[in-house]
């Protein structure tokens, strides 16, 4: 199965014999009403504009770095996923994105195996039963998705940060394979470079992650990225990747949207011919 992730809706109809992932709320906090019939996609606890507005919502480290653009090894500003207001907001936005349909979380973890330090978490991880801080950070993330699968009336896909080794996904932002296994329809795994001029990494991920959800009965969804990537590049880290994936996407703009479709047609063939060899 293909498909393409994309934040422009006339991609939406464009590919609608594909799996489109729609981006209505992304990290830089544009907003777009959600679509039917599409994954629609919320971006979670990742809000530069809110960390840009209030550096006190970041996540933060014991000794006070924040999770904020600037700070090396980020991307975007983090909010603590222990605020009670913006978690409220938060869930008050998914309800309304997840009532139109299937719904995809972003960013929905802590940023980083230092985060967060902040006084909310170390007063909610004194007041609770539990005396292992992994511990209570990965229940701190499953308590909340339990919260957003509350709220969903169809299917619920979370994005997984792309380090497959057992037990680092839940070391790294309190996502838990195990217990996310009985809420959630799927992982989404970002698998993105600009070129794929080299590629054995992106084949060794996707089969890390295969084999560790092989046993929760998980479908596997790898996202590539079609920036500046040739289609026999793109066909070929496809082809790599799909034994080991249930669905590929392509993140993917009116500028890449030709690379994109010819690549679908072209791995949409090999699975054709494979289909007829059987």
């Amino acid at each position: 199965m293909y498909g393409i992730l994309t934040s422009e809706k006339a991609l939406v109809d464009a590919f609608a014999d594909a799996v489109v992932h729609y981006s209505t709320d992304d990290v830089s906090a544009n907003k777009r009403p959600p679509l039917e019939n599409v994954i629609n996609t919320v971006a979670c606890w990742g809000d530069t504009a809110a960390v840009r507005a209030d550096p006190s919502l970041a996540a933060q480290t014991a000794d006070t770095t924040r999770a904020e653009p600037e700070t090396e090894g980020h991307h975007w500003g983090t909010v603590c996923p222990t605020n009670e207001t913006y978690r409220t907001t938060l869930l008050e936005r998914i309800s309304t994105v997840g009532g139109v349909g299937a719904l995809r979380l972003t960013t929905p973890g802590f940023p980083g195996t230092q985060f967060c330090r902040c006084e909310s978490c170390e007063r909610k991880f004194n007041a609770s039963d539990i005396d292992d801080w992994q511990a209570w950070r990965a229940r701190t993330i499953t308590q909340f998705i339990r919260d957003v699968r509350s709220h969903c009336t169809d299917e619920l896909y979370v994005t997984a940060y792309p380090d497959p080794y057992p037990g680092n996904l839940r070391g790294r932002t309190g996502l838990d394979p195990k217990e996310l296994a009985a809420l959630v329809d799927g992982f989404v795994v970002p698998l993105c470079s600009i070129s794929y001029e080299t590629t054995y990494w992106v084949e060794s991920l996707a089969r890390g992650f295969a084999r560790e959800l092989d046993a929760l009965d998980i479908p596997l969804t790898v996202q590539l990225s079609a920036s500046n990537v040739r289609v026999d590049r793109l066909v070929d880290v496809t082809r790599q990747i799909s034994p080991y994936a249930d669905s590929v996407i392509y993140g993917t703009t009116t500028d890449t949207a030709e690379v994109v479709r010819e690549v679908i047609r072209q791995c949409a063939d090999d699975d054709f011919q494979s289909a007829i060899v059987q």
